[in-house]
């Protein structure tokens, strides 16, 4: 007979300090840390794992108790946080005697250990942090769209040049936050220690495509970074043209004053 886990994991935009978040948790559970996560056990087999980059994945949680734990946190995280979290859904089949299996929508395997229950809570944290990461790059890219687009139209950016140095300042800080956040999405260390873990490892980053999700994310972020330099380039052009034609109309007005004097 087959067992199924279920596993939801969700992403927020902040970065958890995970001293201050383990107050946020249910006080009778256990709590195994490291210094990049905090995996707790709720009671036997139902586990909350944490992750420093600002994820939460939980393994065989009921739903009611998963969503009173959840909205601890949106109440702690929300007001700061762009949108809601986002969330992705995921099965452990534990089928004695059978061969690891990734499929589309679980992964099949003989048995569930601590080390393998790790490595599925780690791969669904980063598949769903990228899936965070990828809205906010876009919804930067669409803004940096929108502004190249009036500089192609209007040969400037629409409102106030302390409007658009705001924006180009936001927009370099986000993609800072971002870069640091999705360089922690890296192979973890217990998959160097462990062959077995390795291997599942590497087959659900394969079934969630996190390499090839993640070099399209850093590819959006490479052009957001050439247009913003292209952009904050034009704008020191343009300053420099205004401010050589003051000059020129400054030398031209102070001729026609001392044209007038002179007659």
């Amino acid at each position: 007979m087959s067992r199924i886990y279920p596993v939801e994991g969700y992403s927020y935009a902040s970065r958890f300090n995970l001293r201050e978040v383990e107050a946020w948790l249910p006080p009778d559970g256990s709590i195994r840390s490291t210094k990049t996560q905090l995996v707790v056990t709720l009671d036997g087999d139902r586990l909350a794992y944490l992750f420093d980059f600002g994820a939460i994945v939980f393994v065989n949680v009921p739903d009611a108790e998963r969503e009173r734990i959840v909205d601890t946190f949106n109440k702690k995280l929300l007001p700061h946080e762009p949108h809601p979290p986002l969330r992705e859904s995921f099965l452990i089949e534990v089928r004695p005697g059978s061969a690891v299996e990734v499929r589309f929508d679980r992964v099949v395997v003989p048995d569930v250990d601590s080390t393998t229950l790790d490595v599925i809570a780690t791969v669904l944290a980063q598949s769903v942090a990228i899936d965070y990461y990828d809205e906010d790059v876009q919804a930067i890219l669409d803004r940096v769209g929108a502004v190249a687009g009036e500089v192609g139209r209007q040969g400037r950016p629409l409102g106030r040049t302390r409007d658009f140095v705001r924006f180009v300042g936001t927009a370099m800080a986000s993609q800072v936050e971002i870069i640091t956040a999705i360089s922690l999405l890296d192979k973890p260390d217990l998959t160097w220690e462990n062959e077995a873990a390795d291997r599942l490892h590497d087959k659900l980053r394969s079934n969630l495509e996190i390499q090839e999700r993640h070099k399209a994310l850093e590819i959006k972020l490479s052009t957001i970074r050439e247009t913003l330099g292209t952009l904050i380039e034009f704008s020191q052009t343009r300053r420099m043209l205004f401010l050589e034609g003051s000059i020129v109309v400054l030398i031209v007005f102070e001729i026609l004053l001392s044209l007038w004097k002179l007659n």
